[in-house]
């Protein structure tokens, strides 16, 4: 019974002895306790900051590569919309133009051959360029490059280019005809982003912010007034001016630049023709009086009205437009939303503004969304260009603006124009990968 009591003794002492080292913390789980080890306390890691010069410094180094692992995926309704208007716009001119194919070439098919292939390099484009990281179009060596091949192809059309009414806009070589303006565009929605995200602190500055990038704008519009292509200087303007606005520019200036325009119009409607610029004063004769001359110089504009108002409310039916047989000149390009509403009538001039509408609301979510703002110009710029070009055709047609020449986006006929478009949408969606949708 000793033995028993000794051993009962030391087996209570060691188990003192083994609460005593162990920490008081306890951990319950149910009922019983669970005695844990007292864990030291970790210290606080602190971020290291870094300065604007370092950030920029690392962002300059990152290296920007063809990336096919990008596990987010591009947003899926503007890509859709996108394959609408394209579709839409192929059976559009198809129906527009087999008619003047057959009579000019010989070929009912030769405009829409020509176009599905435009097409096809076009939507590979966009698919290709959907992975590759934006970034990589504000690096020094694509930005030089950019600059230099769209402004030489500029000036090439003055040395070599093909004149159509007037106006020389084109470079032919051999079977390809190349439209440079369309490239200066895409580049002068790239000069703006890069210059005002690289100088966004100095943009409420006149002098270090703004009429740096006013410069460049002015050697853009510059080169396309000597064409003269009045509609493509007006669209950079416009896309020049919002993102402007919407870059963070002085409201002021923004103001300025907007009554020296209303001085420039004023000056182009009333000075000039009295100087005898004809090219103006046509335009302006088709816009006050379309039937002023509809053997001359208000003859396309009278033919368009006639198309619009023989369409009704659903249209002559598909293919069975009267106007494009030789009546309603460039019915394949300027003038394609003419032939659509006399096919499809007033329902079918709703459904193509609608999804022009539906681009620009799904384009400006995705500027919106996008992680910089280098994404957020880029992106704003390019729905900007898509919109107010669509705007611009839509109310040539309908004589709402005077005869400026300008195509409606994915429908017109135009390989430099449906390839830079398509290309631009695929841009769009490589914003859309990094985007917080």
């Amino acid at each position: 019974m000793e033995n028993t009591q000794g051993i009962n003794r030391r087996t209570g002492n060691i188990q003192r002895r083994a609460l005593s080292s162990v920490s008081p913390m306890r951990m319950y789980n149910g009922t019983e306790a669970v005695n844990r080890p007292a864990v030291p306390a970790q210290p606080k890691q602190r971020t290291p900051v870094r300065t604007a010069k370092a950030a920029a410094a690392a962002k300059k180094n990152k290296k920007h590569v063809i990336d096919f692992s990008i596990p987010q995926k591009f947003d899926f309704s503007f890509f859709l919309i996108v394959l609408m208007l394209l579709a839409f716009g192929l059976v559009m001119l198809f129906s527009a133009t087999y008619a003047s194919a057959k009579v000019t070439y010989g070929d009912s098919y030769h405009f829409i051959k020509r176009q599905l292939v435009f097409a096809a390099i076009g939507f590979v484009a966009m698919i290709l360029i959907s992975f590759i990281d934006y970034h990589i179009l504000f690096t020094k060596l694509v930005m030089k490059t950019a600059i230099f091949v769209s402004a030489g192809l500029m000036i090439l059309v003055r040395i070599m280019g093909s004149t159509v009414n007037g106006a020389e806009r084109w470079i032919q070589i051999g079977e390809i005809t190349i439209q440079p303006s369309e490239i200066l565009k895409f580049v002068t929605i790239m000069v703006i982003a890069e210059y005002m995200q690289r100088n966004y602190d100095n943009m409420k500055s006149f002098t270090k912010g703004f009429i740096p990038i006013m410069i460049r704008i002015g050697i853009a519009c510059g080169l396309v007034i000597m064409q003269p292509h009045l509609s493509a200087t007006l669209i950079i303007l416009v896309i020049s001016l919002c993102m402007l606005f919407i870059g963070g520019a002085k409201g002021t200036h923004v103001a300025l630049v907007l009554a020296a325009i209303g001085v420039g119009a004023v000056m182009i409607f009333t000075v000039f023709p009295m100087l005898g610029f004809d090219y103006v004063s046509a335009r302006m004769l088709s816009l006050k009086n379309p039937e002023a001359d509809i053997q001359g110089d208000t003859y396309q504009t009278y033919q368009s009205l006639i198309a619009l108002g023989s369409g009704g409310m659903f249209g002559q039916g598909l293919g069975n437009s009267h106007q494009k047989y030789s009546y309603l000149p460039f019915a394949e390009n300027d003038f394609i939303f003419s032939v659509i509403v006399e096919e499809l009538g007033f329902v079918g001039a709703v459904v193509v503004i609608l999804l022009f509408l539906i681009l620009i609301i799904r384009g400006f979510y995705i500027a919106a969304s996008a992680p910089d703002k280098e994404g957020m110009l880029l992106c704003a710029g390019i729905v900007i260009q898509i919109g107010f070009q669509a705007f611009l055709n839509i109310a040539v047609a309908s004589n709402a603006f005077f005869n400026t020449g300008v195509s409606l986006p994915f429908l017109s006929y135009g390989g430099t124009a449906l390839m830079m478009q398509l290309g631009e949408m695929g841009v769009v969606l490589n914003i859309s990968r990094k985007a917080s949708i």
